[in-house]
């Protein structure tokens, strides 16, 4: 077993995660912190683009944004989450990578797979601290965090990702099979002009709410324990009358 994750993301497809939390990986990275994603599938159901294309461009992405690690689970792409045996490379990759925080999709969300995984991952995380089920050592990750996707919620929190948001969206365009128009592909929501400006309207929406230029919403569907008020400074740095 290698040095535990501190943060570890799950995706249905290559370009979710990029999509919803690409700036807080890029910025947890940048501070040392491990970071891995884990792809549920491989994206093989694309309506644009090759599956080796698809590689390619994951590769890209993988490298812009700092990753420790990223890994291809194999669930069926179109069919997550359909059978009870889905949990178990989930699980697997959990007690592997002990991480501290795991990121999923939110659970409401257009996208059939996407709400699908989002109940997969809780799942999994819970039953990765059962003994019984699955192979390795049991462990459950004290942290679990939904990212948006497409349907909004209330934010826990929102990450200010303004300092690294072009590099953000440079793993984004890593994609290109994906967001970038074409004659001879076929044409997808994503693939649409307004698409990309549509992902920066909702960074600069949840920044505004929170006074940075931009921002990425996370939701925790558990109380949050924190040590002190939310927003004090370091009791040493409190300033006094």
């Amino acid at each position: 077993m290698g040095e535990a994750l501190d943060i570890l993301a799950f995706g249905p497809h290559p370009d979710d995660v990029e999509l919803g939390c690409g700036g807080s990986l890029i910025a947890a990275a940048d501070k040392g912190w491990r970071v891995a994603v884990a792809d549920l599938t491989a994206g093989e159901m694309s309506s644009r683009g090759t599956l080796e294309q698809r590689e390619r461009e994951t590769e890209r992405a993988t490298a812009l944004l700092g990753l420790a690690a990223r890994f291809c689970l194999g669930l069926p792409d179109g069919a997550i989450g359909t059978h009870p045996d889905h949990r178990l490379p989930i699980i697997e990759v959990v007690r592997q990578t002990r991480p501290r925080i795991v990121l999923a999709p939110y659970w409401e969300d257009r996208h059939p797979d996407h709400s699908r995984a989002s109940n997969l991952v809780r799942e999994a995380c819970f039953f990765a601290g059962v003994g019984k089920i699955g192979a390795g050592e049991p462990y459950r990750p004290p942290l679990l965090y939904y990212y948006l996707l497409h349907t909004p919620f209330s934010p826990s929190f929102i990450m200010d990702v303004s300092s690294v948001w072009e590099r953000r969206m440079a793993a984004v365009r890593a994609y290109e099979s994906q967001f970038m128009a074409g004659e001879k592909t076929a044409s997808t929501a994503l693939s649409r002009p307004g698409f990309l400006r549509a992902l920066e309207a909702r960074a600069v929406w949840f920044g505004w709410m929170i006074g940075a230029a931009h921002g990425e919403p996370f939701l925790s569907a558990t109380p949050m324990a924190v040590g002190s008020m939310p927003g004090l400074p370091p009791r040493d740095d409190f300033p006094r009358a």
